[in-house]
């Protein structure tokens, strides 16, 4: 058990577990109470009335449902070694996207350790919703001894608990920017220590014209729902959100599929984006300035305030520093996939396709030998959660082998 001093706790506001209670003990990774307990809460996420107005709260349900679960336990198990967490983990959670603290949670206890997250103080009703779930949850018989494994907390900027935390935890999971990032590497840590950070990263999608040009009116429907998904459930705030689109093929067969494409998207976000006004005029002075101050703007096309396309004449080596948000997108249209290896660095995260061959982009990503690009899914596909992310096998990164022979 883990005796937080009382000056430190005095700072930290509890939302979930037991701080009289922390252990640092590990459990083996994929352990069966663990895998139940999620699947109890993806079960007690979907039973919610209202949890359809959440998304992102949905997305993670379904992640952690006990089938999905079951695969990962599976995948792991092939390894065919003994597996045991390292002991305490700390997550420093993110403002931006707000469910992604139940990921981080969820990667901790699969991976076997103990989790103390510090949550953002930006009001979530994400968050809210989640934390309801998992705190009856918590008082349950069969997860009793959870509590002794799971501090969920808000506390401010204050490194000083930061330290005392980072002074026991074998292992800490940052999300957040790359100054988030650097800060909480300034700060001492075990010896042993180890770390998941997940930096400011930038995604893109590739497309091809005569996929887009070949599909029927139904086709087109479920492309359109696929680019909403990766593009509006999140604001474009995740870093697997696209940002860029780049068409491959010829300027003609573009220009076609792009007064197809773009049209129809338009129509489909409006009818399920609920437009706010105070992110479309951020969103209008932001396309202003990219138009303004960044020489490659070739032109600036609005379907309305639901979608903004920002056309390019060519990419810049930062262009991952282009970025957009609730439907902004920027554009270019290129010969061939190897025009983009020149930008690409390693804060490219998730490259997002149609219309392009499997092989061809296995063969871009590792013949241009590429220093980014973790992730390569069809469309609709961006925001979706694995416990592979970012490069990161998570499961084996928090977890120690035990040799056993």
């Amino acid at each position: 058990m883990i005796l937080i001093p009382p000056d430190i706790r005095a700072r930290m506001e509890i939302l979930a577990g037991d701080p009289a209670a922390v252990s640092a003990t590990p459990a083996p990774v994929f352990d069966a109470v663990r895998l139940d307990f999620l699947a109890d809460l993806s079960r007690a996420l979907l039973a919610h009335p209202q949890v359809r107005t959440l998304p992102d709260v949905v997305g993670f349900a379904y992640w952690c449902r006990r089938a999905n679960l079951a695969q990962l336990a599976a995948r792991a198990a092939k390894r065919d070694d003994t597996r045991m967490g390292l002991g305490l983990s700390f997550h420093i959670c993110p403002s931006n996207v707000p469910v992604n603290f139940a990921f981080s949670l969820a990667f901790g206890l699969l991976s076997g350790n103990t989790c103390v997250l510090r949550l953002s103080s930006k009001p979530s009703e994400t968050t809210d919703r989640i934390l309801a779930a998992i705190v009856p949850l918590l008082t349950e018989p069969k997860y009793a001894a959870l509590s002794r494994d799971i501090l969920v907390t808000r506390f401010g900027h204050d490194d000083n608990i930061n330290r005392f935390w980072l002074n026991l935890a074998d292992a800490r999971i940052v999300w957040g920017g790359d100054a988030t990032v650097a800060h909480m590497r300034s700060l001492p840590c075990r010896p042993r220590s180890r770390e998941v950070a997940f930096p400011d990263r930038y995604s893109f999608c590739a497309l091809g014209p005569q996929a887009v040009l070949a599909l029927d009116d139904a086709g087109l429907a479920t492309l359109c729902g696929q680019l909403y998904n990766d593009l509006y459930l999140m604001d474009q705030a995740a870093c697997s959100s696209p940002q860029l689109v780049a068409w491959i093929g010829t300027a003609n067969d573009v220009a076609a599929a792009q007064a197809r494409l773009w049209p129809a998207l338009a129509a489909h976000a409006r009818t399920r984006y609920t437009q706010q006004p105070v992110r479309m005029m951020d969103k209008y002075v932001d396309a202003c300035r990219h138009a303004l101050g960044n020489e490659r703007v070739a032109d600036v096309t609005r379907h309305g305030n639901i979608l903004y396309r920002i056309g390019l004449s060519g990419l810049a080596q930062d262009q991952d520093s282009q970025r957009g948000y609730c439907g902004t997108v920027h554009e270019v249209v290129l010969d061939s996939l190897d025009a983009l290896a020149p930008v690409i660095n390693e804060r490219y995260q998730t490259l997002t396709y149609f219309g392009l061959d499997r092989s061809l982009l296995r063969e871009f990503v590792v013949g241009q030998r590429l220093r980014g690009i973790d992730r390569v899914v069809p469309a609709g596909r961006a925001l979706d959660m694995d416990i592979v992310w970012d490069g990161y096998d998570i499961a084996a990164t928090l977890s120690r082998v035990v040799d056993i022979q």
